[in-house]
């Protein structure tokens, strides 16, 4: 018999870890009786797993003379892989714990560009404080139908986004959704801009919100089709818009506006934003608003989400009932 092939066997056969430690016992206190006692169990039962180790293996791991043991060649050709085995079962099970409880892993998350400053951003620092070892892998989409594909197929536990207006998402057939609160959207002007009133007619000082349906009279500094932001006022429009510039850098998106090369829409806080940078900022009529969900699948969550979802939920706006 070949000095491998009880590595061989090892590698295809299904080796119970417990009687390799049993093996490992046996070789580092010199005998069945001293591994029976470190290890607190009943010789016998020591011996008959070393039994059914070496048919496993087919190979004999011992030789006996009397009532000394001394390892043969596949013995010894064994020591070295079990002991790997060991420390990597070891090792396998503290991350485990670590992550069991909460001292270390990760959460991959996706989340629309629209809502990754808020709320992501506080959602991110209010899960960090608690839980400051465990790490938030955070991926944007491509387009908006990913984030809740990346989440069906396992990619990430968890998407956030934006919830169709009038939807009731509590339902999916493969997914549970939790209602964050809703985000409101605003109209965002270059400053010297005249935009259409809600009657229709121009006005350039009073806060006068700005209806729907003269949504189709802006020029438009928008995101490619697809996207979020241009689905979002495509959506509300009810009918063709004017895109004067289109961009993918979303960075751009308000210098443009604020250089005067057309309107766009931004989430409330970041109008307010750029308001602050000499943007006119005009709300909708009616209010141009979205619910937030919090997306995963359904079923069982890894300890690291469940932290998370317990802080999104308990945060202002969250669906604390769930």
């Amino acid at each position: 018999m070949s000095r491998l092939d009880p590595l061989d066997r090892m590698a295809t056969a299904s080796v119970d870890l417990r009687r390799l430690e049993y093996f490992l016992a046996i070789v580092d206190h010199g005998g069945v009786g001293r591994a029976a006692e470190a290890l607190l169990v009943a010789q016998p039962s020591l011996s008959q797993g070393i039994k059914v180790l070496e048919r496993e293996l087919g190979a004999r791991l011992f030789d006996r003379t009397g009532r000394r043991l001394t390892l043969t060649e596949a013995g010894s050709a064994l020591v070295g892989p079990a002991r790997q085995m060991s420390r990597n079962v070891r090792a396998a099970s503290r991350a485990a714990r670590r992550v069991a409880e909460l001292r270390g892993g990760w959460l991959t998350l996706i989340a629309l560009p629209t809502l990754a400053v808020d709320p992501l951003v506080e959602l991110t620092s209010r899960f960090r404080c608690r839980y400051p070892e465990v790490g938030l892998d955070v991926l944007a989409p491509d387009h908006p139908a990913d984030v809740e594909e990346r989440v069906r197929c396992g990619d990430c536990e968890f998407g956030l986004t934006l919830l169709p207006e009038g939807s009731d998402r509590r339902d999916e057939p493969d997914l549970t959704v939790h209602e964050l609160g809703e985000r409101r959207f605003e109209v965002v002007l270059p400053p010297t801009s005249v935009e259409p009133d809600a009657e229709g007619q121009e006005d350039s000082e009073d806060e006068v919100p700005v209806t729907r349906t003269s949504l189709t009279d802006l020029p438009w500094v928008l995101t490619p089709p697809g996207s979020a932001t241009r689905d979002l006022v495509e959506t509300a429009a009810g009918g063709e818009i004017t895109v004067a510039v289109e961009t993918d850098d979303r960075d751009a998106v308000l210098p443009l506006v604020l250089a005067g090369a057309g309107a766009t829409i931004l989430p409330a806080p970041a109008a307010e934003v750029a308001a602050l940078r000499g943007a006119r900022v005009r709300s909708t009529h009616p209010p141009l608003a979205r619910k937030i969900g919090l997306v995963h699948r359904r079923g069982p969550l890894s300890a690291p989400a469940e932290a998370f979802l317990a802080v999104a939920v308990a945060s202002p706006g969250g669906d604390s009932g769930i």
